[in-house]
């Protein structure tokens, strides 16, 4: 898969949804009882099992499955000679159980966390163990290094260590622009292409009727209150999301003359009501609603929408997915992600057996460890004759979560995984989304900076965004004063920290 153009120097980074892992305290322990080691290319014939406790916030119902003894952890054993329990505090203050765990030295063996500088945190006071000796041991552990892209491993890594082990996303470039072909073709109007071309189409949309009802109640142009799923596509057309580098310094997105001229932009589609001016208050759920109304023409969202898991198939089967606008210079345009890390596995450094728990990633980011990620248990879950697969049980919503890590690579192996449970329309949008999006590698790369969340640059970026987009600040009058704001509340110190960074050591690990 495309990882995006810039070029790394580095060290030894969907069939059923979303992901958490689970806590427990004790070190990883090895029962009396040996494990099977099923498999010629099984990490562990004849130890084991190893026993280890993983504390795991997932975000998805169990639906009453045992998470200490089912076939999934069965199968891993099998496999691994590893035992993986998930134990969940529960997502309610799932960060301050953690918090209270790692204080009082009552160490889970492994825990999921989603937050990577939770994670640089604890690795700063000496809590974790540092994986770059099992990734570079690549006779002991053949498949990490060889699978996982280089730039997962970025945003935990710290003067050459790795703190943490990445749950890669294969389908972490997601989204894709959706355009009511119907209204198109009611109205008339050609794909659109450039802004200028969506920005007439939108209106169109806005103010022609296209569901025919006679009445004014359509909106070319849906977002969510955090300025996604729609306004994004935006965004990306004026160059907007990324973080780069000028005069030598690293620069934030929202504090450049790009993302100025986009908020004008959305403050133009909100004048001219083309934009429902109720985004501040469209939270995910009151999106999915509102998009399921079909009163709005473009939208950017997942590219598995055409599976009917989220929004309805009747839904769906009046829009199409589109490339982005391309940017005024005519350059192609990009959706710019973060990461394409979905989780992190960190390891304490007091847990014993730390390479049998690297051995079971090892395998869980190997061909055979993907497979069963994304297909769950063979001859239990899915059957395959001559290649074919067809699905056989249903997949427990979070079977995967007992693998705990995947590779970001988009196979055509994964591909072909995807296509069992994905209809076709959506496996093809996840191909143009992986062309029309790219990770933000020098945002992934940025060293941990403690002050950083005492400032609260994103709240201050968020709060003016949705004014200048509403048009409760002047963009013209007040820009300079909201990046001066942005400068003294902490943003210079944090350029001034990362730039020093990359001028020393970062420009060779993200050109």
């Amino acid at each position: 898969m495309k990882r995006g153009s810039r070029k790394l120097k580095t060290f030894a980074v969907v069939a059923v949804g979303a992901v958490t892992v689970i806590a427990g305290c004790s070190g990883g322990e090895k029962p009396q009882a040996g494990g099977t080691g099923a498999a010629a290319d099984s990490p562990a014939k004849n130890a084991g099992p190893f026993k280890f406790k993983v504390m795991f916030d997932y975000n998805v119902d169990p639906k009453g499955m045992s998470l200490t003894d089912n076939e999934y952890i069965r199968y891993l054993k099998e496999k691994t000679g590893v035992e993986v329990v998930l134990d969940s505090p529960g997502t309610a203050g799932y960060t301050d159980k953690l918090n209270v765990l790692m204080a009082s030295g009552s160490y889970p063996d492994a825990f999921a966390v989603g937050d990577r500088d939770l994670i640089m945190k604890y690795a700063k006071d000496d809590l974790l163990a540092d994986l770059t000796p099992y990734i570079n041991d690549t006779a002991k552990y053949p498949n990490i290094k060889k699978v996982m892209p280089a730039d997962s491993w970025l945003p935990v890594t710290e003067k050459g260590k790795v703190f943490a082990f990445p749950y890669s996303r294969p389908d972490g470039l997601s989204q894709v622009v959706y355009i009511n072909k119907v209204w198109l073709d009611k109205l008339k109007l050609p794909i659109p292409k450039t802004i200028d071309d969506f920005y007439n189409v939108m209106k169109a949309f806005t103010l022609d009727d296209p569901d025919g009802n006679g009445k004014n109640d359509t909106f070319g142009l849906l977002t969510s209150n955090n300025v996604d799923n729609g306004a994004r596509i935006f965004k990306a057309a004026f160059n907007a999301e990324a973080y780069s580098i000028r005069d030598g310094k690293v620069t934030p997105p929202e504090i450049t003359p790009e993302y100025k001229t986009f908020l004008k932009f959305m403050n133009k589609l909100v004048n001219e009501k083309i934009l429902d001016p109720e985004f501040p208050t469209v939270t995910t759920p009151i999106f999915q609603q509102k998009f399921k109304s079909l009163k709005y023409g473009v939208i950017s969202g997942f590219w598995h929408y055409p599976s009917g898991l989220e929004i309805p198939k009747e839904v769906m089967s009046q829009y199409i997915a589109l490339q982005l606008p391309v940017q005024q210079d005519g350059k192609p345009s990009y959706f710019s992600y973060p990461s394409l890390n979905r989780h992190y596995i960190a390891i304490p450094k007091t847990t014993k057996n730390i390479d049998q728990l690297m051995k079971f990633m090892d395998w869980a980011v190997s061909p055979e460890g993907m497979k069963y990620s994304f297909l769950g248990v063979p001859d239990f879950n899915y059957k395959e004759t001559g290649g074919k697969i067809e699905l056989a049980q249903q997949l427990a919503p979070i079977h995967w979560s007992f693998s705990l890590v995947r590779t970001g690579q988009l196979t055509d192996d994964v591909k072909k995984y995807i296509g069992v449970v994905y209809p076709k329309e959506a496996v093809d949008n996840l191909d143009l989304a992986v062309k029309i999006g790219k990770p933000d590698m020098l945002r992934a790369a940025l060293p941990y900076y403690p002050e950083l969340a005492g400032f609260n640059l994103s709240k201050i970026t968020s709060e003016y965004t949705t004014k200048a987009i509403l048009g409760n600040a002047d963009v013209d009058k007040t820009w300079d004063d909201y990046v001066s704001r942005f400068m003294s509340a902490g943003g210079e110190k944090a350029i001034q920290f990362w730039s020093n960074w990359y001028n020393t050591e970062g420009k060779n690990i993200v050109k």
